[in-house]
């Protein structure tokens, strides 16, 4: 589930980086991601550190609760980007993290 998870959002930022590292703890709903993104020196860490999971018809939504990052700036992204958004997961990903939650 983590590589096809790389692969669509690598897909997704490709113009300005890359992930190169993710770990899902579907028993606690947390995540993380290493980012190298452009004009960055250092990689960037972001924790997720609560997620939750609803279904639309057939699709399976997940809504960041709480993020933070190791750079203050992309902290203050997420809280006013995509804390509390709900983001479509591809139908392979939705079930699978249903089915391990």
């Amino acid at each position: 589930m983590a590589f096809t998870a790389r692969v669509a959002i690598n897909t997704k930022l490709r113009s300005i980086g890359q992930m190169t590292e993710l770990s899902i703890d579907t028993k606690n709903k947390r995540v993380r991601v290493r980012l190298d993104l452009l004009g960055e020196k250092e990689p960037i860490e972001v924790e997720i550190l609560r997620y939750s999971l609803k279904e639309k018809g057939e699709t399976t939504y997940i809504t960041i609760e709480e993020a933070t990052s190791s750079r203050e700036w992309v902290t203050v992204v997420l809280r006013d980007f995509v804390v509390g958004q709900d983001f479509a997961l591809p139908a392979k990903a939705g079930a699978v993290l249903k089915f391990l939650t």
